[in-house]
């Protein structure tokens, strides 16, 4: 019997695999990928948590917690977790319907053990401004609610989310909304966003209120996302390409006091896991992102109001 030759370690290292080896295969459902959104707004908040605490989050997936240096009170500096709740709404258009999903995941910053060419350390403020060019540190998905149920199965069969059906009661800003003299819908920021808990919908998972009204915010690019997740037996690999600017504040103590988080006093997973991680009840960042609008149509008028003006004089 013939010896393969031996592979020298350039060829080991460049080595191309099938496909079917590094990309979970497509349920026939969902082999349209990848999926388009028509109009996206997001609300993404951040806290700092105990890098202890997260560290459980992360055995046994390939994956390792994000740390962050911190500058506290005393003038030293020490390193954080980073957790975050990402609230979004969303459109797509398919070829026979339109879909309309409200959704949150609750994420954990976290980036590939076998990264090579290191991963950079950096304060949080300079991550949310898009300064981690290598794109490896991502948003480990650890629990993810929505409300639409074809985006619960696709992303546990395609992307290995921890996914289920949530009901949502939120009022967020919109250009849609009710406009008056003192408060036009361009400048209200006030948000309020409520998941029931599924087992028992008089109860919730969490409540957060938050109103940004007057914050000066600055323009921010930090896509693509990489976005991981568990559910298929390997950790997934994804990038978010969210196309357009994010709006990104790092608050203020004062501003992070205004902002209330409540977590449900229950024992659904995300609850449970959510009162492990929330050592920081105030938030150290937050997000915006949305999508312009794709049209415009203002209110109409009366073509004959100028000979009505008229008839009315000479009568």
């Amino acid at each position: 019997m013939t010896k393969k030759p031996k592979k020298t370690a350039r060829e080991s290292c460049c080595e191309q695999v099938p496909a079917s080896g590094v990309m979970p295969e497509l349920p026939k459902k969902f082999d349209t990928f990848p999926f388009m959104y028509a109009s996206l707004q997001c609300q993404w908040m951040y806290w700092y948590t105990s890098i202890e605490q997260a560290e459980r989050y992360v055995e046994n997936t390939g994956l390792c917690v994000a740390r962050f240096p911190v500058e506290t009170e005393s003038g030293k500096t020490e390193e954080r977790a980073v957790i975050l709740l990402n609230f979004q709404r969303y459109t797509a258009h398919y070829d026979n319907s339109l879909g309309t999903t409200n959704e949150v995941e609750f994420n954990l910053l976290a980036y590939p053990a076998n990264r090579k060419g290191g991963v950079p350390k950096m304060p949080l403020w300079e991550y949310l401004y898009g300064r981690d060019q290598t794109k490896t540190i991502g948003h480990l998905r650890l629990h993810v609610a929505a409300d639409n149920r074809v985006a619960v199965e696709a992303g546990r069969a395609v992307f290995g989310e921890p996914k289920f059906y949530g009901v949502f009661n939120y009022v967020v800003p919109s250009l849609n909304a009710a406009m008056t003299a003192q408060e036009p819908p361009t400048t209200k920021q006030a948000w309020r966003i409520e998941l029931i808990n599924p087992d028992d919908p008089d109860t919730f998972v969490y409540r957060l209120r938050s109103d940004f009204t007057g914050y000066n915010w600055t323009k921010t690019n930090c896509t693509p996302i990489p976005e991981f997740a568990t559910g298929l037996g390997r950790t997934i690999w994804t990038r978010w390409t969210i196309v357009g600017l994010f709006d990104t504040v790092m608050l203020s103590p004062a501003q992070a006091r205004k902002i209330r988080l409540e977590i449900g006093d229950n024992d659904f997973a995300m609850t449970k896991d959510m009162r492990a991680l929330f050592s920081d009840m105030q938030p150290a960042a937050v997000q915006i992102f949305e999508s312009p609008p794709a049209c415009i149509e203002p209110r109409g008028f009366y073509m004959d109001a100028i000979d009505r003006d008229r008839h009315d004089d000479q009568a």
